[in-house]
């Protein structure tokens, strides 16, 4: 799979910098980037950007970013419509390797593979799916609790949210959350999983 996002610590090699440099950045919006966890990542797009505007030769991994925004609008091919869209942003998930999901208030967005054999589903049959499913029902509703406050008040709001996640009819596993958020995509939040 090609990859769309990159570590600050990778842009940072390419730029010369401490990562904590490109984090600040990020943090001060000089940079594009999207938060997931505790870490930052760029996409892609954004990394021809900044590497462009200071002059870098872009690295092989890149390159085919380049390419694909220079063909922008010239075929279908390209599916150029998408660049930067909903489906792009849901797509970081399958970036990281913890289980982690996307959801809309209750309703999961979209899932990669560790959750989903976590869970016992298939990726596809989780679009849609209830959050009460797979998480404690006691716990639904406290977890959207959790992400809207931790997304409104990040530096005050505990980093974690502990629930259990339904396994099978006789038993639960106790889990922690961490929660991100999507750039300008109100109320959806990507939500990382581990064992507490």
């Amino acid at each position: 799979m090609e990859k769309t996002l990159f570590s600050t610590p990778e842009v940072a090699g390419w730029l010369g910098l401490f990562h904590t440099t490109v984090r600040r950045w990020i943090e001060k919006g000089r940079i594009k980037g999207i938060r997931v966890g505790r870490n930052y990542k760029i996409p892609a797009e954004e990394v021809v950007r900044i590497l462009d505007t200071h002059g870098i030769a872009l690295p092989e991994v890149v390159k085919m970013h380049r390419r694909r925004s220079e063909n922008k609008g010239r075929d279908l091919a390209s599916y150029g419509t998408y660049h930067g869209s909903i489906l792009q942003k849901l797509l970081i998930v399958e970036e990281i390797e913890n289980p982690a999901f996307v959801c809309r208030k209750t309703f999961i967005l979209g899932a990669n593979q560790a959750f989903a054999d976590l869970v016992g589903h298939s990726q596809a049959d989780l679009i849609g799916l209830n959050t009460a499913e797979v998480i404690d029902d006691a716990s639904q509703e406290g977890l959207v609790d959790f992400t809207q406050r931790r997304m409104q008040h990040p530096e005050k709001e505990p980093a974690d949210y502990v629930t259990h996640l339904k396994k099978d009819r006789n038993g639960k596993r106790k889990i922690r959350i961490t929660a991100g958020s999507l750039n300008n995509m109100k109320d959806v939040f990507l939500l990382v999983v581990s064992d507490a």
